[in-house]
């Protein structure tokens, strides 16, 4: 029986990207600590920039990707996102990417992980974790929200940050939104949401790297 290719997108396969996250030619997903297995490699720090912090969303037809500070996966989902043809995939992909978005127990599901100021409601939560190689503490993400859309782009923040250090989390500037082309997909309420998402996870990632 012949097989075909998937249609790739920035080497990713169009409705099938978002469940993975390629390092070293392999794919490997990330889940939270619950569920975490132990084969699973804790994924590389990145190179750090710096930033101005972000506070509003723009027009930027023509961002300089470089110039937001993204992590590599960020840059991957950008450069995604904005080869899409048509606002309707791209809103499919942020449907898919919240269905491949694990489960969390009800221990994340409290009141200091609620993301405030958001249409649904969203849960975020994270770890602080040694690198295997050179004993730098990278953050891993996990979280849940009861709206498809939103989870959607809970799933996308938690896959561009996680292996991050809290610095280069706190350097990402939130206009990659509008490079991805995923702003014209969302509501003003939403694009606030999105905000307020990016906001609590920069502040979560400085706390555990305090404490």
């Amino acid at each position: 029986m012949r097989t075909t290719k998937p249609f790739l997108i920035a080497g990713i396969p169009i409705a099938g990207f978002a469940a993975l996250s390629y390092q070293s030619g392999y794919a490997t997903a990330w889940a939270p600590p619950s569920s975490l297995s132990s084969s699973l490699p804790v994924r590389q720090p990145l190179t750090s920039h710096s930033s101005p912090s972000t506070t509003a969303l723009q027009s930027t037809s023509s961002t300089d990707l470089e110039s937001l500070h993204l992590t590599p996966e960020l840059t991957m989902m950008t450069n995604a996102f904005a080869s899409i043809p048509d606002e309707k995939t791209r809103h499919k992909q942020l449907l898919y990417m919240a269905s491949k978005l694990p489960d969390v127990g009800d221990e994340v599901r409290v009141k200091e992980n609620k993301v405030p100021g958001c249409l649904s409601t969203v849960f975020v939560d994270c770890v602080l974790e040694k690198n295997n190689e050179d004993g730098e503490y990278v953050v891993n993400y996990f979280g849940d929200s009861d709206g498809l859309l939103t989870k959607g782009l809970l799933a996308l923040l938690i896959r561009g940050l996680s292996g991050c250090t809290p610095q280069q989390i706190n350097e990402v500037d939130a206009q990659f939104i509008q490079a991805a082309k995923i702003s014209q997909t969302l509501t003003p309420g939403r694009n606030n949401g999105f905000l307020n998402m990016l906001a609590v996870m920069k502040r979560k990632a400085l706390e555990k790297e305090g404490s």
